[in-house]
């Protein structure tokens, strides 16, 4: 595929036509993000825009053009893609739109261990920099210092929520694989992982409680949610267990068909080792479906403690 071409530049604000469709996703706390960017550091960030005569139209960027506008600035550094008409224009734009901006709160976490690490800088410099808590810079660290690669992986990949990784960092990190796929599956939110990381740190709670926790956490909620302050150890039945894990399985598998589909041969080779690292995983799959089909499975059920 040729490579389209573009030009950097720095353009006067009012060469630049508003978006009014940018605009509706456009908040007053992102124009002030980008306010404080330009106070510190200067017109860093530049738009994408497309050009129509003497004007252009925004194409990514909106927030930027308005805090320029706010903070008085008469340029703003550009990129001019070189897309075609205003049909290839609204398609570039709205692809723009669904990418996500590099950095996200593990690199957010990286940057600040190393700047204090390394270089020395205040976290307290830091959080007023970025007008957060210190609070919300220890969490950030927490992401980058304490939470397990794998768990990383789910959160780039989206399956586990910033908010929801920061709790289970708490967790030590030989269980946090486990945990994050379990809430991943069962859908629950940070605030239900916040609930069942806390009951697992406290120093009164049973190595059976802590198992539990781990293995079935929807029953530990439940039964929270019955007899507070209290935890019965009853697994929810295999009946309501297996087929939401098979529905989850089948969209999964739908997605990643659909992923492979489109993805070209430079893409394919970058993902080669993943893809290598799912075949015994469904080799694994396969021998359980097998021994299911073959089997009754266990009659009748032991009883619980």
């Amino acid at each position: 595929m040729a490579t389209k071409k573009s030009t950097a530049c720095t353009l006067k604000v009012g060469q630049i036509e508003k978006n009014p469709i940018l605009a509706l996703g456009v908040s007053a706390k992102d124009v002030s993000e980008y306010e404080r960017v330009t106070k510190a550091f200067g017109n860093v960030a530049p738009a994408i825009v497309g050009q129509r005569g003497n004007m252009y139209s925004m194409l990514s960027g909106q927030a930027k053009l308005e805090a320029c506008a706010h903070s008085g600035l008469k340029e703003i550094p550009a990129i001019v893609a070189d897309v075609g008409g205003e049909e290839e224009q609204m398609k570039l734009s709205l692809l723009l739109s669904t990418v996500r901006e590099e950095g996200g709160a593990l690199s957010e976490g990286a940057f600040i261990n190393i700047l204090t690490g390394q270089h020395g800088v205040a976290r307290r410099d830091l959080a007023k920099l970025l007008k957060k808590s210190k609070s919300w810079i220890s969490k950030r660290q927490s992401l980058d210092a304490k939470l397990s690669e794998n768990v990383k992986e789910m959160v780039k990949g989206g399956a586990v929520c910033a908010r929801a990784a920061e709790e289970i960092a708490k967790l030590p990190g030989d269980l946090q694989t486990g945990f994050a796929a379990k809430a991943s599956m069962e859908g629950l939110s940070k605030a239900k992982v916040a609930q069942l990381v806390r009951l697992y740190r406290r120093g009164d709670t049973s190595d059976a409680v802590r198992d539990a926790i781990l293995r079935d956490p929807l029953a530990v909620l439940g039964a929270q949610a019955g007899k507070p302050g209290t935890v019965r150890l009853e697994r929810r039945g295999m009946h309501g267990r297996i087929p939401g894990s098979i529905r989850l399985l089948i969209r999964l598998a739908s997605e990643l068909k659909g992923f492979l589909a489109e993805a070209d041969a430079e893409e394919m080779e970058t993902v080669r080792a993943s893809l290598d690292s799912l075949r015994p995983a469904w080799a694994d799959l396969g021998a359980a479906l097998e021994l299911a089909r073959v089997s009754p499975g266990k009659q009748g059920g032991g009883a619980h403690d």
